[in-house]
C-alpha cells in the first residue's frame, strides 16, 4: 500500500504541476481549425453539473478555434446512450464528446460494447472527489473513531449515487482497504445519497463536497475525510486518505473531452488548447469557483493515465461485488 500510496501522491504533483504550467502559458485564438464547425456531445443529462460547465466553458473554446461549437445532450441509459452516439461520430474534428466517469463503470455493469480505449483522450478540465460524512449526531468525530467503529460493528450502511458507480466503487475499495463489511445503499445520485445520510437513514456517504456542503454548512452532517489529493479548500480541517494511509484517491469523478478514434491530432491539439485557453478565462474561473467546480487541466497523457488506473480499480471492485 506505502507504493500505491507514493504512486498516487506523484500522480497529483503531476497534476499541478500540469495546471501550473497552462496558468503560466498566453494563447492565441486560431483561424485553421480542420472542421468548420465542432459539436460537443454530452452523455449526462441537461442542467446537470458537467453540462452547466461545458455550456459555460463553450464561448471562449469558441472564440479560440473560430468555428462555431454546439453543444448536444444525449443522455439516458446511464450515459450509455451518448458514448455510443461519440463513439460512431465522424473523425474529422467535427464532434467531441464529453469523457466522464461513468464511461469506465458501462462496460462491466452493463452489455455497453464501448470502452475508454474506443476514443481518443484530448484533456480533462474538472475532476471532484469522494468524501466521507456521517450525520452531525453520530458518536464519532474522526475518521480513526469511525473506522474503528466499523470494524467492530459490520454492516454499517453507506449511501452511494447508484450500483456501480463511482461512489459505490470507492466505498467497496474503502471498505475492503480496512478490512470492514459493509452495506451500500443504491440512491439516485449522489444529492439523494447525501440527503438519506443527513436524515439518518444511513450511517455514511461519500459522495463529492458538493452534494454534501448544503448538509455540512447546515450542521446535518459533519465530513471526517476527503479523497482529494489535497486537503479541500472549502474544508482545511479535514485530512485526506492520502495523510491518514488508506486507498481510495484512484477514484475519480472526472470531466474531460474524448474524441471518435482516428480524431487528427491537429484537432486533438486545438480542442486542448481551446480548453486551456476558456479555463484561463476571469470570467469562466469565477464561474467556476462561484459554482464549486476545480481547475484539474490534465493533457491528454495524464488522462489517459487517470482512466487507466481507475478502470483497474472499477474492474476488481466490479468482479467482487459480483457486478460484472
Amino acid at each position: 500500500m506505502k507504493k500505491r500510496l507514493l504512486l498516487l501522491v506523484a500522480a497529483a504533483a503531476i497534476s499541478m504541476m500540469a495546471g501550473t504550467v497552462m496558468a503560466e502559458e498566453e494563447l492565441t485564438p486560431i483561424d485553421n481549425y480542420p472542421a468548420k464547425s465542432l459539436q460537443i456531445t454530452v452523455p449526462p443529462s441537461a442542467g446537470g453539473g458537467t453540462d452547466v460547465l461545458i455550456r459555460a466553458m463553450t464561448p471562449k473554446m469558441e472564440e479560440y478555434l473560430g468555428v462555431p461549437i454546439t453543444v448536444v445532450n444525449k443522455s439516458g441509459g446511464g450515459c450509455a446512450i451518448g458514448f455510443a452516439a461519440g463513439a460512431e461520430d465522424p473523425n474529422d474534428g467535427s464532434c467531441i464528446t464529453a469523457g466522464v466517469a461513468e464511461l469506465l463503470g458501462l462496460p462491466y455493469t452493463t452489455s455497453f460494447e464501448y470502452t475508454y480505449h474506443d476514443f481518443e483522450p484530448i484533456c480533462n478540465f474538472n475532476s471532484c472527489y469522494g468524501t466521507i460524512c456521517v450525520p452531525k449526531s453520530a458518536p464519532y468525530d474522526t475518521i480513526e473513531d469511525f473506522v474503528a467503529y466499523m470494524q467492530e460493528n459490520p454492516g454499517v450502511r453507506f449511501a452511494n449515487s447508484g450500483i456501480g458507480g463511482p461512489w459505490h466503487i470507492l466505498a467497496a475499495e474503502f471498505a475492503e482497504d480496512i478490512g470492514a463489511e459493509v452495506v451500500h445503499v443504491p440512491c439516485d445520485g449522489g444529492g439523494p445519497a447525501a440527503t438519506a445520510c443527513a436524515g439518518g437513514n444511513v450511517e455514511a456517504v461519500n459522495v463529492s463536497d458538493a452534494e454534501v456542503k448544503t448538509y455540512v454548512d447546515s450542521d446535518l452532517l459533519k465530513m471526517l475525510l476527503t479523497f482529494s489529493p489535497e486537503r479541500l479548500e472549502g474544508y482545511p480541517d479535514v485530512p485526506t486518505a492520502l495523510e491518514k494511509g488508506y486507498v481510495g484517491a484512484d477514484v475519480v469523478v472526472f470531466r474531460g473531452f474524448i474524441g471518435p478514434k482516428g480524431m487528427p491530432q491537429e484537432a486533438i491539439d486545438a480542442v486542448d488548447a481551446a480548453t486551456r485557453y476558456a479555463l484561463a478565462d476571469p470570467g469562466v474561473q469565477e464561474f467556476m469557483a462561484n459554482n464549486m467546480y476545480t481547475n484539474n487541466y490534465m493533457n491528454a497523457e495524464d488522462f489517459l493515465k487517470m482512466m487507466d488506473d481507475m478502470d483497474k480499480v472499477i474492474a476488481d471492485q466490479c468482479e467482487k461485488l459480483g457486478l460484472s
